[in-house]
Formats: structure tokens, C-alpha cells, sequence
């Protein structure tokens, strides 16, 4: 299964002890199947950032018989 993240930054590998405490669903990597839904939460993270940031879409494959 192929699934998406989001970010300001390239994440070779996630790691949810770097994850904000205080985010809707507590601390997490948050991930969606839809890539564009992640490509719309990046480019919304850049334009936060004044448009001086990148936005990054984060692919990763998970093997589905282990979820």
C-alpha cells in the first residue's frame, strides 16, 4: 500500500518522538492514502511559512498484511 506525508522537509525515515505534542490527534505521523490530499497539506504548510519554505510530498510503502 502506498501512502503519503505532507511536510516542509524530505523524511527518509518517520519518527513520531519528533512529533508536535499539542496536534488534533496527539503526537503522530500522519499519513493518507490520497496523494493529492498530501500535496494540499504541504503546499498549505509552505504558504504558512511566508512562501520561503518547500513543500515536500513524502511517499511511502507499507506492507498491508502486517497493518
Amino acid at each position: 500500500m502506498t501512502v503519503y506525508h505532507g511536510s516542509l522537509y524530505e523524511i527518509q525515515e518517520p519518527n513520531v518522538a519528533k512529533s508536535k505534542p499539542y496536534v488534533d490527534f496527539g503526537p503522530a505521523f500522519y499519513l493518507t492514502s490520497f496523494q493529492s490530499q498530501a500535496e494540499r497539506w504541504a503546499l498549505r504548510k509552505a504558504n504558512r511559512s511566508g512562501g520561503i519554505r518547500n513543500a515536500y510530498v513524502n511517499q511511502y510503502s507499507l506492507d498491508s498484511e502486517k497493518l
